[in-house]
C-alpha cells in the first residue's frame, strides 16, 4: 500500500497493485465467499481506476489515487480479519508442507520420545472361562513434533491447536496382548498441539486383554493381569517408549502407576484393585531393530471379593455335606440310610458341575473349592459303603452267619465301652407260655396224696399245652387204694409222669432255641449299631477338620505386600520416585 502513494511513475502502478492483490488473494481463498467476492470487486475497481487515470487530468488522477488507497485499506482489513487459527493451520500444513508420514526428527538416526500414561476408569469384568480382562481406560500419549511449532505473536497469541489425529503423525502404539484383535481405540479424539510442538493425545478405549488365570485358591484367589503396549510400526531405534512425567514444585518424577481418578472411578463388585504399577521393559536379548525390544506394561494385581461364593456356594455345600453324618443316626430298619447318603452325593455332584462352568478348562491346577467338593464326595462315598456294611450286619441271622467269639468280644464288649454306648437293662424273666425247666421231676412226686385226686397236678399243668402242641390228652384214673409196696408206687408214678415231662422238655428246648436265635440276632444288630457309632466318630471329625483346613488355605491366600518380589518400591502415587 505504501507503493501506491508514489504515483509519479504511472507505468509501475498497475504492477504494484496486481502484486498486492496476488499477495492477499491466497489468504482469502479459504475465507468466506462474501469476503472473496469483496476482494475481487476491490481488485477490479483498482484496475479500472488505474486505467481511467491515464485518460483524465491530474486532478482526477489524484482523486482516484486517494480512493484507491482508501479502498485497499478497507479490503486489507476485511481479508486479514478472518479466523487466525485457520490461517495458522494453513501455515503449518500448506506453507510449511507438513507430512504426517514422516517421523518428527531432525536426523534419521534420532528417535522420537513417546511418553505413555494410563488412567483406569472402570474394571468391567474378568471372565475366568475366557481368561479375558475387560477394562475401560484412557491412554495418554505425549511427544514433541518440531514441525508443528509457531510464533504465537504472529498468530494473534494462539498457543494451542486442536487437530484431528488423521492430520498428524502418530506413534501407532497398540495393546499387544489383546484378546479380540481390535487394536484401535474406541474414539479418536483431537490432539492438543501447543506452540512449541508438544503433542498431547488422550483417546478412550475399552480393552479386552488376555489374563492368565490362576485358579489354585478359587474363590479366595488374586490375579495378576497386564496391559502390554508396544508399537507395531516403529522399532526401538525410531521411537523410544517412556513413562509419562509430572512436575510439581520444581520436583519431577515418572508416573510409575496406573492413574485412578476417584471422581470417575467405578468400583467393581467382584474384584478389588490391590496394586497397579507400571514399568518400561527392555529386552536386551532382542535387537533394537525389532519392535519387541521395548514395551510399556501396566500391571493390575486384583483380589476377588469372595462373599458371593461364600453365600451361594460354600455355605450350602458345607451344610449339605454335614447331612451325611446324620446317616449314622438313622436306624437301619427305617430303610432311608442309603437314600439320604446317595442324595447328598448327588447334591455335591451338582455343585461340582456349577463350579466347572465358571472356571477355565485347564489342567495346570485344581481350584480350592473343587478340592473341597472332591474331598466331600470321597467322604460321602465312604459313608455309602458304611451304610452297605451296616445294613448287611443288621440283617444277619444265626441261620446265615456264625458270630465268632472275637467279634462278640470286640464289637459287643470293648468298643461299646470305649464309644460310651449303653444297652438297655434286661427285664425280669416272665412266663411266656412255658414253665422254666426244672433240674428234676422229683417235686411232682413229693407227696403221694396228689395221685389220689381226681386229676393229677401234672395233667392240670400240661393239659392245655399238650393240646396246643398236638399231644393227646390222657384220661385220669380214679383214686385207688394205697399200694403197699414202695417200688410199685414209684414205677407207676414214673409211667404216669413221663409223657408230661417229655412234652415239657420239648417245649422248653424250643423256647431256649428261640431265645438264643433272637439273642444272636440282637447281637448282630448291636454290632451294626456299634459300627454306626464308630463311623460317626471317625467321619465327622475328618469332615470338620478337612473343611476347616481347606478353607483356611484360601483365607490366608493374600496378594504380596509389594508388586514385585525383591523390589522395595511400592509404585504408589503417594510415594513417587523423584528424578
Amino acid at each position: 500500500m505504501m507503493l501506491l502513494l508514489d504515483l509519479t511513475p504511472l507505468s509501475l502502478v498497475p504492477v504494484q497493485e496486481v502484486d498486492v492483490c496476488f499477495l492477499f488473494s491466497p489468504l482469502c481463498v479459504s475465507a468466506a465467499a462474501a469476503r472473496q467476492s469483496l476482494c475481487q470487486f476491490g481488485r477490479r475497481s483498482v484496475v479500472k481506476g488505474l486505467r481511467t487515470s491515464h485518460q483524465h487530468s491530474a486532478m482526477k488522477l489524484q482523486r482516484t489515487a486517494v480512493g484507491i488507497v482508501f479502498l485497499l485499506t478497507l479490503l486489507s482489513s476485511v481479508c486479514w480479519g478472518r479466523n487466525e487459527e485457520e490461517r495458522l493451520i494453513y501455515h503449518l500444513f500448506k506453507e510449511l508442507g507438513y507430512n504426517k508420514e514422516l517421523r518428527p526428527v531432525m536426523r534419521q538416526q534420532d528417535a522420537v520420545d513417546v511418553n505413555l500414561a494410563l488412567t483406569l476408569s472402570n474394571l468391567i469384568s474378568l471372565k475366568e472361562v475366557d481368561e479375558t480382562l475387560l477394562t475401560n481406560v484412557w491412554i495418554e500419549h505425549t511427544w514433541n513434533d518440531y514441525r508443528l511449532s509457531w510464533n504465537t505473536s504472529e498468530f494473534d497469541g494462539i498457543d494451542t491447536l486442536r487437530l484431528p489425529p488423521s492430520m498428524l503423525w502418530l506413534p501407532e502404539i497398540v495393546l499387544e496382548n489383546n484378546n479380540d484383535a481390535q487394536f484401535q481405540v474406541a474414539y479418536y479424539s483431537n490432539v492438543l498441539v501447543n506452540s512449541e510442538g508438544f503433542c498431547y493425545w488422550l483417546p478412550p478405549a475399552i480393552f479386552r486383554s488376555s489374563c492368565s488365570i490362576n485358579v489354585n485358591y478359587f474363590p479366595f484367589d488374586w490375579q495378576n493381569c497386564t496391559l502390554k503396549f508396544t508399537s507395531l510400526t516403529y522399532n526401538a531405534k525410531e521411537i523410544r517408549m517412556l513413562l509419562a512425567e509430572q512436575n510439581e514444585d520444581n520436583k519431577r518424577w515418572r508416573v510409575e502407576w496406573i492413574n485412578i481418578d476417584p471422581a470417575s472411578w467405578t468400583e467393581n463388585g467382584e474384584w478389588e484393585v490391590i496394586h497397579r504399577p507400571a514399568k518400561r521393559n527392555t529386552y536386551k536379548h532382542i535387537p533394537m531393530e525389532s519392535n519387541k525390544h521395548q514395551d510399556i506394561t501396566f500391571y493390575l494385581i486384583i483380589k476377588r471379593k469372595p462373599l458371593f461364593y461364600i453365600v451361594n456356594i460354600i455355605i450350602p455345600c458345607v451344610l449339605i455335606s454335614f447331612l451325611a453324618s446324620l446317616v449314622y443316626y438313622l436306624p437301619a430298619d427305617s430303610g432311608e440310610k442309603m437314600t439320604l447318603s446317595i442324595s447328598v452325593l448327588l447334591a455335591q455332584s451338582v455343585f461340582l458341575l456349577l463350579i466347572s462352568q465358571r472356571l477355565p478348562e485347564t489342567s495346570m491346577s485344581v481350584p480350592l473349592i473343587v478340592k473341597y467338593l472332591m474331598f466331600i464326595m470321597v467322604l460321602v462315598t465312604v459313608v455309602v459303603l458304611n451304610c452297605v456294611v451296616v445294613l448287611n450286619l443288621h440283617f444277619r441271622t444265626p441261620s446265615t452267619h456264625i458270630m465268632s467269639d472275637w467279634t462278640k468280644k470286640i464289637f459287643l464288649e470293648r468298643l461299646p465301652r470305649i464309644l460310651r454306648m449303653s444297652r438297655p437293662s434286661e427285664a425280669e424273666p416272665y412266663w411266656d407260655g412255658a414253665l422254666p425247666r426244672r433240674s428234676s421231676s422229683v417235686g411232682y412226686i413229693a407227696s403221694a396224696e396228689e395221685y389220689y385226686s381226681v386229676k393229677s397236678r401234672s395233667d392240670l399243668m400240661f393239659e392245655k399245652q399238650s393240646e396246643r402242641h398236638g399231644l393227646t390228652t390222657r384220661t385220669t384214673h380214679a383214686a385207688m387204694k394205697k399200694l403197699q409196696e414202695e417200688g410199685g408206687v414209684t414205677e407207676q408214678l414214673y409211667e404216669e409222669i413221663k409223657p408230661a415231662v417229655d412234652g415239657a422238655n420239648y417245649i422248653i428246648k424250643h423256647m431256649h432255641n428261640k431265645n438264643n436265635y433272637n439273642e444272636e440276632k440282637d447281637n448282630w444288630s448291636g454290632i451294626a449299631r456299634t459300627v454306626d457309632r464308630l463311623c460317626l466318630f471317625l467321619v465327622t471329625p475328618v469332615m470338620t477338620f478337612g473343611t476347616v483346613i481347606i478353607f483356611l488355605m484360601g483365607l490366608y491366600n493374600h496378594p504380596p505386600p509389594l508388586p514385585f518380589a525383591g523390589d522395595p518400591y511400592n509404585y504408589r502415587d503417594d510415594n513417587p520416585q523423584l528424578l
